[in-house]
């Protein structure tokens, strides 16, 4: 992918400004963290073969004191269905002929002693213990993504994640990864000994942490493992490496007032068959199937009073779990922690749902620079639960400085305002900014979220030169510095150009990977450098041109839209100026194109595009942003 021609300086810039929150250092080469000794422990195992027991009964107990009494109302379940122990702490349950596993539920207020999910057996007692933990102010991390594998990219990155997590201060108290912990083929043809490595190195490096840590089995963690008993057709085909290093794939446990609850949505049915390179290869199903529907509506119903629900999932279950609306009305879902997208977004849905980014960004093709399809670095999500209250923000692997306000490529008109956060900051540590590489200026700290600190600047953008900006931000402390590319497009001293130029866009075509194909609904003007050059015409899948005169260029020059009808919003191709023969891109548009590719290679480039209008109207995907103002930045040497 070739990069818009630009100033000298500003090519040798751009390719750190497409590393952003990335120190100077790490882009020189760092070196890699200290990969952590394999730490397996012994897991229950299925009693593979075994009738199922026609019943099941137990205890569930609190030692304490040197007496043991029964605990009431704690969910036991199969994975099938769900019931609650009386005042005794006793319980019942019929198993379902495919069950492989018999679990509790974690009760707020209460840690389980010994293993939460054991074998099928006509009796399994449960046994609990008070904690002394507050359960309404806690902190806990949401990794999605992981995709380790035998790959030492994947190894270093989580033994990374591990070491930091451990290091956060106040504690996490757990560890939610929400899907594809590993980088398994979706059609079962990775070995089992390839499954076997790679589940060895996940749990052997995860079971580092010094928290609780729980899962979703996503579709790259599915192994062609014990296939002659489990061939595809059965629900629980490709399931059993999963269970015998982790557990069960369907479960919950409650922390303070939220419930959650874990849900794998990938079945091997045989139902779907997919042509690579010449061969047919069956891949999962993503639904939901009525046996663990059936589950979900039962352990959601049995929650604790006053508790609502969180769910993990791979991705929105409103799309892969039939009647998942109904139940989250019912019972109180407020939020669904997924993955799988490799961004980090909010989704505006009927059942709200946020994308966690990816741990593993792209380590198996560095030519992605470890960034995600939307520039966020390689990271996870840290959130701080108060009561019923949810804050969060988004942590790059390795990185303590981020760059929070105005994204990547944003225009700079007039006076701006960007700010910074610093994770964990050290006594007396600050951060400081740059516009120009040399002359440091101290940025002012304006408020103490959790576990950072947060910098302000304010800078006149009119005393800086057109065109492309790199912004650097700096630790007083560690000299640790980050960058993100900018453009300063105020429209002062325009060039005197010769030549009309040439803006070309799409509305509404079907691209390769765009989910949405929206068409605006009323009138839009087509304005360049807020002048109006044309007209966009209602309900119309269109590929636009546009001249533009030399007359209405400068060295910076901004694309946008006017809306006539309220709410309106449109899909768009990538936009380009042609001028003097050759192709300008918006920078954000060059980057994502650039990180695109080296995920999926030279045929990603076109992939996709933007969403403009209102932001309320379409949700974000690893292949359409949203973005209503469009740069593109002329080389004033020529």
């Amino acid at each position: 992918m070739r990069l818009a021609l630009c100033l000298g300086y500003v090519v040798s810039c751009f390719f750190i400004a497409l590393l952003p929150d990335k120190t100077k250092a790490e882009t020189a080469k760092e070196p890699h963290s200290k990969i952590l000794k394999l730490l397996l422990k012994k897991t229950p195992k299925p009693n593979y073969g075994a009738p199922v027991p026609k019943l099941i009964t137990g205890r569930v107990v609190l030692q304490s004191d040197q007496t043991t009494t029964g605990v009431k109302g704690v969910s036991i379940s199969d994975g099938y269905s769900v019931v609650k122990t009386d005042v005794n702490g006793a319980y019942e349950l019929t198993p379902h002929q495919s069950a492989v596993f018999i679990n509790i539920t974690r009760p707020s207020g209460y840690e389980i002693q010994g293993d939460w999910y054991k074998p099928l057996a006509p009796q399994v007692d449960f046994e609990l213990k008070q904690t002394t933990d507050d359960e309404n102010d806690y902190i806990f991390v949401h990794v999605t993504d992981t995709h380790v594998s035998t790959s030492s990219r994947s190894v270093e990155g989580l033994s990374e994640f591990v070491q930091e997590v451990n290091a956060l201060s106040p504690k996490p108290r757990f560890v939610v990864n929400s899907g594809d912990l590993l980088n398994l083929h979706k059609a079962l043809v990775s070995s089992p000994a390839s499954g076997h490595a790679s589940f060895r190195n996940y749990v052997g490096i995860m079971n580092h942490l010094t928290m609780p840590y729980y899962n979703v089995a996503g579709d790259h963690t599915d192994s062609s493992y014990r296939l002659k008993e489990f061939p595809r057709g059965d629900h629980r085909c490709a399931k059993p490496m999963y269970w015998e290093y982790l557990g069960p794939h369907f479960f919950s446990f409650e922390y303070g007032k939220i419930h959650f609850m874990s849900v794998d949505y990938g079945y091997h049915l045989g139902q779907i068959q997919n042509l690579v390179n010449g061969q047919k290869l069956e891949y999962p199903t993503l639904e939901v199937q009525p046996v663990h529907a059936e589950w979900m509506k039962q352990d959601m119903s049995h929650r604790s009073p006053g508790t609502f629900v969180v769910t993990t999932s791979e991705a929105d279950l409103a799309k892969h779990c039939p009647g998942f609306l109904e139940m989250a009305q019912q019972n109180d879902v407020r939020l669904q922690l997924v993955g799988d997208d490799h961004v980090v977004a909010n989704k505006r849905r009927p059942v709200p749902y946020r994308t966690g980014g990816a741990l593993a960004g792209c380590w198996w093709n560095p030519k992605a620079h470890q960034l995600c399809p939307d520039l966020s670095p390689q990271g996870y999500l840290i959130y701080r639960v108060k009561g019923e209250q949810m804050d969060y923000f988004y942590k790059g692997l390795g990185q303590r400085i981020a760059i929070v306000s105005h994204r990547m490529g944003a225009p700079w008109t007039a006076r701006v305002e960007i700010q910074a956060h610093l994770v964990q900051p050290q006594p007396n540590e600050t951060l400081e900014y740059s516009v120009n590489g040399t002359d440091w200026k101290p940025m002012h700290k304006i408020g103490q979220p959790f576990y950072r600190a947060l910098f302000t600047a304010n800078i006149d953008s009119t005393s800086l030169p057109e065109g492309h900006l790199q912004f650097d931000v700096r630790s007083t402390a560690t000299r640790e510095v980050h960058s993100r590319k900018f453009v300063v497009a105020n429209n002062s001293g325009p060039l005197e150009f010769q030549d009309d130029a040439l803006l070309e866009f799409s509305v509404g075509k079907a691209n390769s990977n765009a989910k949405n194909r929206k068409v605006n609904s009323g009138k839009v003007e087509v304005l360049f450098n807020n002048k109006i050059v044309g007209e966009l015409t209602p309900n119309l899948v269109e590929d636009y041109s546009f001249p533009i005169k030399a007359s209405n260029l400068g060295v910076a020059n901004t694309l946008s839209f006017r809306f006539l009808e309220t709410g309106d919003a449109m899909s768009l191709g990538s936009p380009v100026l042609k001028f003097q023969g050759k192709v300008f891109r918006d920078p954000r548009d060059e980057a994502i194109r650039r990180v695109r590719t080296g995920h999926w290679g030279a045929s990603a480039a076109d992939w996709g595009g933007f969403l403009t209008g209102n932001p309320d109207s379409l949700d974000e995907t690893p292949f359409q942003r949203q973005q209503n103002r469009f740069c593109f930045v002329l080389n004033d040497t020529e």
